[in-house]
């Protein structure tokens, strides 16, 4: 026990001592990995850990809510709220980055009896996982807004993002322990009489801040490798023009529901719904997103988008003319 202490102490003294160096004695992080006889990159992962243990707290003050010419061309464009571009940088997962950032303008906006919507995805795990402890806050609900999927080997943090957000928010989670589809419109009926899923609806129609991920669409993407898209479903699909999924309401170019049919199968808050949300914050990263993000934003299926350079990039070579 003893020992598991010492360790515990020497380690956030090591935090601290890294993080004095890099933001007190301004440092950089090749000078620092000298001067203790470590890796640069064992350096910026020592900064990141310190900022997540709270050793390290950064508020920047923006006033003027100031935004670059990526982030303005996309806002007025599709007539969004706002658009967060997340800088490149290095060594550091563009998943967990986007997160950070969502989470950031997520606690800007909190406020007491919110009631939080989400999807499932890594992305809004890395957002739920980044929010600060919010014990000031009262009468807060988080709620899960779509079916969850199993059976596949990437984890979409279906349970974890509802606990984290609870944690973090100190406030009531609800799952919703459902499958993102079912095959027969009689199940789904049965579904939706469910005591735990009208417990869900009822607060999803409270829902005032959403969060969702623009899903891919194809044979790799969840819905497909977890089982509940057949091959000659995805094909079908495709010929319909589907381009991605938002809370596993599979889109098409248009960010309208592609397949009537299949919508009344899926186990989700009812897409009109969710488009209702005054709040509505996408998040999503990689050029193989970019067909569903543009979907979603023509849609008006969200609001608020929070990406990263890369993407952008790639969605300038998509559609240049939002950008003229």
């Amino acid at each position: 026990m003893g020992n598991n202490r010492n360790k515990d102490m020497q380690r956030t003294e090591l935090l601290v001592q890294v993080a004095r160096l890099y933001y007190e004695h301004d440092l950089s992080q090749n000078e620092i990995a000298k001067k203790i006889n470590l890796s640069r990159p064992y350096i910026s992962k020592l900064l990141h850990e310190a900022k997540q243990a709270g050793i390290v707290k950064i508020n920047i003050e923006d006033p003027v809510m100031s935004e670059n010419w990526l982030e303005r061309k996309l806002r007025v464009y599709y007539g969004l709220n706002k658009v967060i571009v997340v800088p490149k940088v290095e060594d550091i997962n563009p998943l967990q980055q986007v997160g950070e950032a969502a989470a950031r303008y997520l606690n800007s906006i909190l406020k007491n009896g919110d009631v939080i919507g989400f999807s499932w995805g890594e992305t809004v795990y890395e957002c739920a996982k980044a929010l600060p402890k919010r014990d000031d806050l009262k009468d807060m609900i988080a709620v899960q807004m779509c079916g969850g999927v199993s059976n596949i080997k990437r984890n979409v943090y279906v349970s974890e993002i509802t606990k984290a957000f609870s944690a973090m928010l100190n406030s009531a989670g609800y799952v919703l322990p459902f499958p993102a589809i079912v095959d027969d419109k009689k199940i789904k009926e049965a579904i939706d009489k469910e005591h735990t899923m009208t417990d869900v609806l009822r607060y999803a129609q409270r829902v005032n801040i959403a969060i969702v991920t623009m899903g891919k669409f194809g044979e790799q993407c969840a819905l497909a490798r977890a089982g509940y898209l057949r091959p000659d479903e995805i094909s079908k699909l495709r010929q319909r023009g589907a381009v991605g999924d938002i809370c596993t309401h599979v889109i098409d170019s248009g960010g309208d529901i592609c397949d009537p049919d299949l919508d009344v199968r899926t186990v989700a808050v009812p897409y009109e719904q969710i488009k209702r949300i005054d709040t509505r914050i996408g998040v999503a990263v990689g050029e193989s997103k970019v067909e569903s993000i543009l979907g979603a934003l023509k849609g008006n299926v969200v609001n608020v988008f929070v990406t990263n350079e890369n993407t952008v990039d790639a969605i300038r070579d998509a559609k240049p003319e939002i950008f003229e």
